[in-house]
């Protein structure tokens, strides 16, 4: 086989494997990554907490979606009132219990389950403060097995 032949097999086989990861990307972005905003069909509201300044608030729902309601577990978003902007942070069907503390600009997850099925989307989240300022809250996940349903 020609040098050329082998460069131009190469060639394609390193295009082909790009394309196949690119579309396995969008896929899980689409499918995974961002499920629909939670509804009173499918999903209770569990808790709500407030930033400082009131420039955003964190909702925990508890969801049960798909057909015959065959995924069960937690959603936290992030949501800016002022331009109901919505952000996903974190999914998860592990754990009971989500303990959730929100101190200055972090927010504290403790839980009881299996840390590899908690799904954050991002380690900090930047929003809009009420002066178009931005602002970040990063999210802390720690495993504890005595953690209590309650949130503080």
């Amino acid at each position: 086989m020609s040098l050329i032949k082998k460069v131009a097999l190469i060639l394609l086989a390193a295009g082909a494997t790009f394309a196949l990861i690119v579309t396995s990307v969008i896929v899980y972005q689409y499918t995974a990554m961002e499920p629909p905003l939670p509804n009173d069909t499918d999903c209770s509201m569990q808790r709500l907490l407030q930033t400082e300044e009131n420039a955003a608030e964190i909702h925990h729902y508890y969801c049960q979606r798909g057909s015959n309601k065959s995924w069960q577990g937690h959603e936290l978003w992030l949501v800016e009132p002022a331009s109901d902007r919505w952000q996903r942070m974190l999914t998860t069907t592990s754990p009971q219990c989500l303990q959730l503390t929100l101190e200055r600009q972090t927010l504290h997850v403790a839980h009881d389950g299996d840390k590899g099925e908690m799904n954050l989307a991002e380690p900090v989240f930047i929003y809009k403060d009420l002066n178009g300022q931005s602002q970040t809250l990063a999210v802390d996940i720690d495993n504890q097995p005595s953690a209590s349903c309650r949130s503080d």
